[in-house]
């Protein structure tokens, strides 16, 4: 499939897990890529990675303001159009929800849901012009109920219900905004994740879907080349569970 042929799509969380294989899985339909990333190392594997040469990498800490507005300044100038966005960079961590700490409480809100919102309310006008798509990766723990995640639900509700209030104002505009709620998925951020003390694990059956598999981040990534794509020109405003039945 050429479904990106000639369209310029920028992808957050690029240097692994379901960022990663997002941009291979649009590189390989023909998309001409900017992926960022806040870690260089890996965001440099999968710059080698990426078929067209015509692709940039760019080491962004995405909750910073000053950072995402000169990168945009910066796409302006030498980019002629923005076809999509798809917003993947975020951070887990399982605590007790009485025992968060604010530091950590912050930290997983600036980057998970003010760094999405930077991303787009930058993006927006280049993408009104386009008519293009914008791809929002939330999570099951948005639409369900996941034990220790008390921060990371929060910013990823919020993500669901930003992204829902940018597909009512814009979706009149030609603009489609989506969100793509994952679960159980082989990714660096929930591989041997660090659990609380004492915790009670008939819970843990909470995250795991109905056929106890945990797939790849490729499969999220067809579901997001999928909903920024013109196949999903009917679709504006879902989250789009892809949990593996988890919360049926």
């Amino acid at each position: 499939m050429d479904r990106f042929k000639d369209k310029t799509v920028i992808v957050t969380g690029a240097g692994s897990g379901i960022g990663k294989s997002t941009a291979l899985r649009l590189d390989a339909e023909g998309a001409k890529l900017l992926v960022i990333d806040i870690n260089e190392e890996e965001l440099g594997t999968t710059h080698s990675m990426l078929k067209n040469q015509s692709s940039t990498s760019h080491i962004i800490n995405i909750a910073s303001l000053n950072e995402t507005k000169k990168f945009f300044k910066d796409f302006q100038e030498t980019n002629k159009q923005l076809d999509a966005l798809i917003n993947v960079a975020g951070i887990l961590r399982f605590d007790n929800s009485h025992e968060v700490e604010i530091e950590n409480w912050n930290k997983i809100l600036e980057i998970n849901l003010t760094g999405t919102f930077f991303m787009c309310r930058y993006a927006l006008p280049l993408l009104l012009e386009s008519k293009g798509a914008i791809v929002n990766v939330s999570s099951s723990a948005a639409i369900g109920a996941h034990a220790w995640t008390a921060a990371y639900s929060a910013s990823k509700g919020g993500i669901s219900a930003f992204s829902k209030t940018l597909a009512v104002e814009y979706g009149m505009r030609g603009l489609n905004i989506n969100c793509v709620c994952p679960a159980s998925i082989q990714t660096p951020m929930s591989t041997n994740p660090k659990m609380p003390k004492d915790i009670d694990t008939r819970l843990l059956k909470k995250i795991m879907p109905l056929d106890g598999v945990n797939r790849s981040p490729d499969d999220i990534a067809s579901t997001i080349a999928f909903l920024a794509s013109e196949d999903a020109i009917h679709i504006n405003g879902i989250d789009l569970r892809v949990d593996g039945g988890l919360l049926t």
